[in-house]
C-alpha cells in the first residue's frame, strides 16, 4: 500500500484501504513532526522522547477514531523508524554520510470490522496527540469508492462520501 510523498515538516501522509471486513492503515511521517528531532537520538531525553513516540504510534487510537457501529477491532501493527538503528560507531561522523537526515516513521495498522459500511467517516486524532502534525494528507480506499483530502486539525473528521 505504499505510496510515498515527499518529505516535508508539519505534512504527514496517511493512507487508508477498506477491503471486504479489514481496514488497512498507513502512515508515513517526518520524524521531525513526531519527536522534534530526526537525528540519530544522543542524548537520554532524545531516547526517551524517540520511546514514547514509538509506544504512542503502536496504539491505533492514537492515529484515528473509527465510528463505533463499525465494530472494529486493532490488529498486527508495525512501527518503523531508521532512528531506532544500533549504530557501532554512533559517536563516529562520517564526512557526506546522511542516513539519518530526513528521517521518517513509516506506521501501519490492520483492523478487522464487523460492520465496515458503517465507516462513514474517520476522526485523524493524531493531529491532537502529535502538535507537530499540522497536515495530513489522506488517500483512501472504501470499497468501490476512493478519493483524497487534506485534513487539518481546525476539521480532524473526514467524511466518505
Amino acid at each position: 500500500m505504499e505510496i510515498h510523498a515527499s518529505h516535508v515538516h508539519g505534512e504527514v501522509v496517511f493512507n487508508m484501504v477498506l477491503e471486504g471486513e479489514r481496514l488497512d492503515v498507513e502512515m508515513i511521517s517526518p520524524a521531525m513532526n513526531i519527536t522534534g528531532f530526526e537525528h540519530a537520538p544522543s542524548t537520554e531525553q532524545d531516547r526517551k522522547a524517540l520511546a514514547e513516540a514509538i509506544e504512542k504510534l503502536g496504539v491505533a487510537g492514537n492515529l484515528l477514531t473509527l465510528p463505533a457501529a463499525a465494530g472494529c477491532e486493532p490488529g498486527d501493527s508495525t512501527v518503523e523508524t531508521p532512528l531506532t538503528r544500533e549504530h557501532a560507531d554512533h559517536d563516529h561522523k562520517h564526512s557526506g554520510e546522511h542516513e539519518e537526515d530526513h528521517a521518517e516513521f513509516h506506521v501501519t495498522h490492520a483492523f478487522r470490522c464487523e460492520k465496515p459500511a458503517a465507516i462513514d467517516s474517520v476522526s485523524l486524532t493524531l493531529l491532537s496527540h502529535f502538535p507537530g502534525v499540522e497536515k495530513v494528507r489522506l488517500q483512501w480506499i472504501h470499497g468501490q469508492r476512493q478519493g483524497a483530502a487534506v485534513v487539518e486539525p481546525v476539521n480532524p473528521v473526514v467524511r466518505f462520501e
